[in-house]
């Protein structure tokens, strides 16, 4: 994904993928789950190597329903209970608090819960929790950071069942990670009209996925994958057009001049939309953006001196 103005550009494999999340994600997060006896199973896997663009594609679903999405990366994931602070589970219950109603719930890099260690145990339990609809018993809620004697006695308990209530019935959970080694293996040469054989990763079958996941966590999402594939040349070729309309005229000079070893060290390199936005930056630099300001004195203003008032 790149920015300019705003406006998100989404390559076509994040067009693909947002197709296929976007109605999942309205029954997720519309209330049509409420009051329902078993709920169905919104929680949803995106999966894809380094550069797609996950963690944005999950922030552009939250932007394409008009809610607030809040992207959590587990790898710096603070344990409830411990020296850190704020801790993780307490953020989000904040965040629910907030919700104006509805919103997506991104728990990026989530592949790197595969370690066997005691960080990793405790972060895969809070994570069962809040896939499963509950707050874990150490959560500090939003209504504890008042004073006392402000609140009546229980309401902490009726905070806490309110706050579940809108994650299972008003949020959209979406688990991002690359899981690496499920690509590792995957690879055909692709022609590029160069002396030089790219090889390309193909998607990962979906046993292969299953395999790389620990089964506690897989099961708390729902069995379709979402899968972004690694762009083509003719990928980042679509996306810097799309691009090229929008920047200012000033720079087109400069973009034109790069476009062609950008795109070709992105698609050698499997560098993802990260090779668009460096191109935007180089374009800005040969453009003289970067420049320093003119500091140089303004000169005379060559209107007539205001008169001094008339003394009587």
């Amino acid at each position: 994904m790149a920015q300019y103005k705003e406006k998100m550009i989404l390559s076509p494999q994040q067009q693909h993928a947002l197709k296929k999340l976007l109605p999942v994600a309205r029954i997720a997060t519309s209330g049509i789950r409420s009051g329902m006896s078993v709920l169905p199973r919104t929680h949803s896997l995106l999966i894809g190597p380094s550069g797609s663009g996950k963690s944005h594609l999950a922030r552009r679903l939250g932007e394409q329903l008009g809610i607030p999405s809040l992207v959590i990366n587990v790898a710096a994931w603070m344990i409830a209970g411990s020296r850190g602070d704020p801790w993780t589970i307490s953020l989000i219950a904040d965040w629910l608090d907030r919700l104006p109603g509805a919103g997506v719930l991104v728990l990026d890099e989530i592949d790197k819960l595969q370690s066997p260690s005691e960080w990793t145990r405790n972060v895969r339990l809070e994570i069962h929790d809040l896939l499963d609809g509950v707050l874990p018993v150490a959560t500090k809620l939003p209504i504890e950071s008042l004073p006392a004697e402000s609140f009546p006695q229980g309401s902490g308990k009726d905070q806490k069942a309110e706050l579940e209530r809108t994650l299972r019935e008003r949020v959209m959970i979406m688990g991002c990670g690359a899981w690496q080694s499920a690509w590792r293996g995957n690879a055909r040469t692709l022609g590029f009209n160069s002396s030089k054989e790219l090889f390309l990763p193909e998607p990962p079958t979906k046993e292969q996925i299953l395999a790389e996941i620990d089964a506690e966590l897989r099961q708390r999402f729902r069995d379709e994958i979402v899968l972004l594939s690694p762009m083509l040349p003719a990928d980042y070729a679509h996306v810097a057009k799309d691009i090229a309309r929008q920047i200012p005229q000033e720079l087109i000079p400069a973009w034109n001049k790069e476009i062609g070893g950008v795109l070709r060290r992105a698609a050698d390199g499997f560098l993802g939309m990260r090779a668009i936005e460096e191109l935007l930056l180089k374009a800005m630099l040969l453009a003289g953006k970067g420049k320093e300001p003119d500091k140089s004195p303004e000169p005379q203003s060559l209107k007539p001196p205001r008169p001094e008032p008339s003394i009587w």
